[in-house]
């Protein structure tokens, strides 16, 4: 059985699935089960992952799971802040650390250290269970630390690439 806990509209939620067969599946979501078929599938040659950013350190710790969100105004300076950073922003030049969305293989590098990025740009593809998934920048930024190398392994969590404010 696979747990996941997925974040639909700011609210967690909890989905189990079990295999039955090939092409049927039990599904528990929230303690309500369905019994579900599996109608086609396909690959999907690049997937576009978007990293949880973590505020900026050498080692971030792995996420704990989520707690319920009330939705709160932000501080009046993050209000005026510029979209494209995130609200973890500093007044310093280091903003945050993207780290691994899951465990598998740096197949590229696409960016060097300096280079300026926008919001979407491709920074890293990563190989996980054979696909390859595009690991974008979810803001415009510096690349101020590139924390892997192609053919190199990581685990859910581990720091990938470190943004600063451009």
């Amino acid at each position: 059985m696979r747990r996941y806990t997925l974040e639909v509209g700011g609210k967690p939620f909890v989905v189990e699935v079990q295999e039955v067969t090939a092409d049927r599946y039990t599904v528990r979501v929230e303690g309500q089960e369905y019994e579900v078929r599996l109608s086609s599938d396909e690959d999907v040659v690049e997937t576009a992952i978007t990293p949880q950013m973590v505020p900026a350190r050498a080692n971030p710790a792995p996420a704990a799971a989520p707690a319920p969100r009330r939705t709160v105004s932000p501080p009046p300076d993050q209000a005026a802040r510029p979209p494209s950073l995130p609200p973890n922003a500093t007044d310093g030049n280091v903003v945050g650390a993207l780290t691994s969305p899951m465990p598998g293989k740096i197949l590229s590098v696409d960016v060097k250290r300096g280079d300026r990025v926008s919001r979407g740009q491709t920074l890293v593809t990563l190989e996980a269970m054979k696909m390859k998934n595009a690991i974008k920048s979810p803001y415009d930024g510096v690349v101020l630390e590139i924390a892997v190398q192609p053919e190199q392994t990581v685990t859910h969590g581990d720091l990938l690439i470190q943004l600063g404010e451009e």
